[in-house]
Order: structure tokens, then sequence, then C-alpha cells
């Protein structure tokens, strides 16, 4: 791997506030019951969590969102949420952190999704997700497509995210539309995929799956990862096929603890960038992370290795943290000054 200097990768991240980015996906709230567990009920052998406080937090595309506006770059919100309380928290989060939301569309028989977590002493306990996963209406396709083209024409995007998380917003159509749209524009159009949806849309420069997603996607059964990523034939084989289904610019794996292995072009052996996490408290949200700040990297002229490194310093810096939680511009300097 090229060995980049602090200081030129630091002006890439200080030129983050130049762009404007479109997230569409399917917006989340996470909300999170924290508490501590020091007996086992008598009902059923579970631990009893005496909750100490409760916060919500924006999830899903929404994170995407709060990252972007977290590293100085604006963003605008695009989606589909239920016309419920639950939405009306999350679009008021958005709102106050700086997101365009006039683009977030209520639909009334829809619920917005939610995923509440319990933590108790730092680990978590359950997980309960509440959400609608059947397509979105063909109403609301039409004004996504209306209003991303309404941007465009205006020339207020840089680049547009897509965020798959196979709540119902995507379908092949609408994806492949949208890509279009930022291809008429030239414009980045970026995925950050779901295995369910192995749609092979054509016009997207960059897709970051992690490894089981993007085994999931090439058809492969699972592998380990075994060793040098370099070298990981499984991985080189899927690589390979991701690269010829979809014919984007730039293939983004991440591997935990491995790192991330950046596949570029016609390059059938990738760039291995090693993690930089120094703890991993939660992964939650991790991936979201490395999409919003490996796309602005790239918006600021960063080559993609370069725009891979930069992302793998805000991941290892997310990872360290318990609960969804952006990277903020400062500690994102911070995490590559220390690199040094």
């Amino acid at each position: 791997m090229t060995q980049f200097q602090p200081l030129s990768l630091a002006g890439r991240v200080r030129d983050f506030k130049k762009f404007r980015v479109a997230v569409i996906g399917d917006l989340m709230l996470d909300k999170y019951i924290w508490g501590r567990a020091t007996r086992i009920s008598q009902e059923a052998p579970v631990p009893v969590v005496c909750v100490d406080r409760q916060n919500i937090v924006p999830g899903g595309a929404a994170n995407v969102v709060r990252n972007l506006l977290a590293l100085e770059a604006k963003a605008n919100a695009i989606g589909v949420i239920g016309n419920d309380h639950d939405g009306d928290n999350l679009t008021t989060i958005l709102d106050e952190a700086g997101a365009d939301t006039k683009h977030i569309f209520r639909q009334d028989d829809r619920m917005t999704t939610v995923k509440t977590r319990v933590i108790a002493s730092n680990q978590q306990v359950v997980r309960i997700d509440f959400e609608d996963t059947i397509c979105i209406t063909e109403q609301c396709q039409k004004q996504i497509l209306e209003n991303l083209q309404a941007c465009l024409e205006q020339q207020l995007l840089d680049a547009i995210i897509l965020e798959d998380y196979a709540k119902g917003v995507f379908t092949p159509e609408l994806m492949d539309e949208i890509a279009k749209l930022g291809n008429q524009a030239n414009i980045p159009v970026t995925l950050d995929p779901h295995s369910s949806h192995p749609f092979d849309i054509k016009g997207i420069s960059l897709m970051t799956p992690n490894r089981q997603e993007a085994f999931a996607l090439a058809e492969i059964p699972y592998q380990k990862c075994s060793g040098d990523p370099t070298q990981d034939k499984a991985l080189l084989q899927v690589g390979k096929i991701l690269k010829d289904r979809w014919q984007n610019n730039m293939l983004l794996i991440t591997l935990g603890g491995d790192g991330m292995a950046l596949f570029l072009d016609d390059d059938p052996v990738p760039i291995h960038i090693p993690t930089r996490a120094r703890q991993v408290f939660d992964v939650s949200g991790a991936g979201d992370t490395v999409m919003a700040t490996m796309t602005l990297a790239l918006l600021a002229g960063a080559t993609p290795e370069e725009a891979a490194v930069i992302a793998n310093h805000a991941a290892g810096v997310v990872v360290g943290l318990v609960g969804t939680a952006p990277i903020y511009a400062d500690a994102l300097l911070d995490a590559i000054q220390q690199s040094n």
C-alpha cells in the first residue's frame, strides 16, 4: 500500500465542506436503551435490565446523512418514512443537524423503520426491530425521481449515495433510473448494497459491501479470510465477479479486523488497507461512515487509494464508540495526524 503524508490527507478532509451529497435509501431511527443487568429474571433465563437512560439517533441511510453533516459537508435526505411519531422524531433530528429533509416523503400505511437496542454495561442484550419491507408506492418512487431530477437540473448536487437496507425503497428499475440521472449529470453515484438485492446496475462508480455481503452478491458460499487479502483466492474470485457484473470503477470490500480490499479497474489483485481500529466496541454504522467519508474524499480530489485510507481512518474511530455514531471532521483529522 502507498504511504501518504498526513498533511495531504488532511487537506482532502478540510475540503469536504465544499460539497453537497444526496443520500437516497432506507431512512431509519435507532433507539438505545442503556442500563445495568445484575440479576436474572425469575420468569425466564434472561437478564433484567434496569434502565438508566434512553436516546435516539438517525440510522440506516439517515446515519449516512448524519456522517456527511458531521464531516461538515451538506446533505439532502431522500426517502420514505411513516406518517408517525418516530418519523417526526427522525426528521426533527435531521433538520436540527442541518440536513435538507424536504425530499423525505410520508406514506400513511407505512411505519418508520426503528431499531431498538438494549445495552447493559456496554453489551448489547437484544435488538427489537419495527419495520415494513414491502415496496414503497409507485407514487413515492415517482416523487423521488422527480425531486432528484429537479436538484440535478439546478446543479445542487455533487454526488448521489444509494443506501440499500432492503426495507422497500429500492427496486432494480428505480436504482437504474437514479444511476442514469447521475451519469447524465456527470456526478458520481455510489452504492452501499444489500446482499438480497443483486441488481447488477450499471453506472455505479463505487460499491462498498462488507465481506459477507460481497460473497452473497457474487453467489458464492461464504469463506473466512485466509491470511493476506491480496492472496485470498476466494476474495479475489468474488472481486472479479462483482466487477464484471456491476462494471464499476471501484469496489471496496470491508473486511472487519482485516481492513479493506480495494479493487480498481481491471486489476484482479486488490490494494490491501490494514485496519486502523485500536479497539472495537461496536461496528454499528461503520459501513455508513466508510461510504460517507470515501465519497467525500473522492469529490475532494483524492485518488481511490487515498480515499480508502481516509475512510479507513474514519471507520477506525467509530468502531471504538458504543452505539451508532458519526465521524466528526476534527476527530478524523486527529486520527490522520496521529498515524504519522
